[in-house]
């Protein structure tokens, strides 16, 4: 198994007046795995190659990213910050024993919003919103069989899509020692393992796959 990874990213910041400030900035990068897992067979003490299980694949990304992000002081007690991050991402799977490719192009954006509130010595509040990506990993789109036993084996999934998720954050500060978090996450397309049957051959597999939505509620409690 090869992995290259190559990225490159530029960022400026601006100091404004008042206290603001602006960011930006881009990054672009390109990742290329070579999958190949060959299976022999003995033949009457002669080495085959075993085609039904050997495995060759080959997946190209490409991640072009900028964003902005604007920062001040909203008065004398709150601070605010603005921004957001766009994201277009290409890439393509060759399976190169059966042929089978895959090409995908997408366009995503995620904002970011953060909101601080000092009520005085004692008590600070904070409100923070923010949409996040979670990539598969590169090993579960590639179709690779690995066997368990006989008749179990591990199977990647190349149809796997990300899993996106917005978080919303509402905190409080005490005498900047002891803080309390209440969260709310909304992750759709959640990826998970899943167990299946092939009955016909009294086979059973694992593949990742984008089984469901959900929503996670929690509070936090730090001191510090």
């Amino acid at each position: 198994q090869d992995i290259n990874i190559y990225s490159a990213k530029v960022d400026y910041t601006h100091p404004l007046k008042n206290g603001a400030k602006f960011e930006a900035g881009v990054k672009t990068s390109f990742v290329k795995t070579d999958n190949n897992a060959i299976y022999d067979s003995l033949n009457y003490g002669v080495r085959v190659r075993d085609i039904g299980r050997s495995n060759h694949f080959i997946y190209d990304e490409n991640v072009n990213a900028a964003y902005v992000n604007y920062s001040r002081p909203l008065g004398k007690k709150l601070f605010g910050q603005f921004g957001v991050r766009m994201e277009n991402t290409h890439a393509k799977g060759n399976q190169m024993i059966t042929g089978e490719k895959f090409t995908r192009n997408y366009t995503q954006l995620f904002p970011t919003a953060f909101l601080q509130f000092k009520a005085n010595e004692k008590h600070t509040f904070g409100l923070n919103y923010g949409r996040r990506i979670e990539r598969p990993d590169y090993e579960d789109l590639n179709p690779f069989i690995m066997f368990l036993d006989k008749y179990t084996f591990e199977q990647g999934n190349p149809n796997l899509k990300p899993q996106f998720s917005h978080n919303v954050e509402l905190s409080h500060t005490y005498k900047g020692f002891l803080t309390t978090t209440l969260n709310y996450t909304r992750t759709t397309d959640i990826i998970n393992e899943v167990l299946e049957q092939n009955t016909d051959r009294n086979e059973t597999f694992v593949k990742k796959q984008n089984i469901a939505n959900q929503q996670q509620f929690g509070i936090a409690v730090s001191a510090g």
